[in-house]
């Protein structure tokens, strides 16, 4: 049988940014919830992002990295918001990600994963220097466990 114990460890929220990005994360936090008759139980992390760009934005994904309290590897999952960005404009968004052994949780990474402008011109963050991130993390991160879609669960 599992045991848990909970004990006060803060959650670690770190944010990657990337000069070219044409969104900007301003905040990131990440917790572990437990799961309730109204919410479920899984990593949640919230996000506010702004463009920063002239363009007109129409979609945006948000990477997120998890790590356990023993910095290895948890989980990934992207977080889709699909609406409108003005110029300078300003969003935020909360997804919550199941994974095994996710009560575990300690250190999240958010950046910006892909952009999709109103012209259907679509950038894509450069993963090669966000896995580089996440080896100061786990010295021997894999660039792949960023590559293709999440599983679903």
């Amino acid at each position: 049988m599992l045991t848990v114990q909970v004990w006060a460890i803060e959650p670690v929220a770190k944010i990657i940014g990337q000069k070219d990005a044409p969104i900007v994360i301003t905040s990131y936090s990440d917790a572990y919830q437990v799961g309730s008759r109204y919410t479920s139980e899984g990593i949640r992390h919230s996000v506010k992002f702004k463009n920063t760009s002239a363009r007109k934005i129409v979609a945006v994904q948000i990477g997120f990295v998890s790590f356990d309290v023993w910095n290895e590897f948890l989980d990934r999952t992207g977080g889709v918001s699909i609406e409108d960005i003005a110029p300078m404009e300003s969003k935020k968004g909360t997804w919550v990600a199941s994974a095994y052994a996710d009560f575990s949780f300690l250190t999240g990474f958010a950046y910006v994963s892909h952009v999709r402008f109103s012209d259907g011109i679509i950038w894509s963050a450069d993963l090669d220097a966000i896995a580089e991130e996440m080896r100061k993390i786990e010295r021997d991160f894999d660039v792949q466990k960023l590559k293709g879609k999440p599983e679903k669960k």
